[in-house]
């Protein structure tokens, strides 16, 4: 399972919807190089990313964090 693939994963699982994250079109359509305008799709991208590079938890962490301070 490639990246895009595993991120659709979790954008089409039922909880995602439910609380209105993504509607089921949107999250069967998303791509990889979308432009996700939720905080916690960019985590999950980001965390799906790290995993990819075989980054350890505390680099994933650090990168979690700063995406975050960035958005203050």
């Amino acid at each position: 399972m490639n990246k895009e693939e595993l991120l659709r994963s979790f954008l089409e699982d039922d909880t995602m919807i439910e609380n209105g994250y993504l509607k089921k079109d949107e999250a069967q359509n998303f791509k990889w190089t979308d432009r996700p305008n939720d905080k916690l799709i960019c985590v999950l991208r980001e965390v799906i990313m790290g995993e990819s590079n075989k980054d350890s938890n505390n680099v994933i962490e650090r990168k979690i964090n700063q995406h975050f301070n960035n958005q203050l």
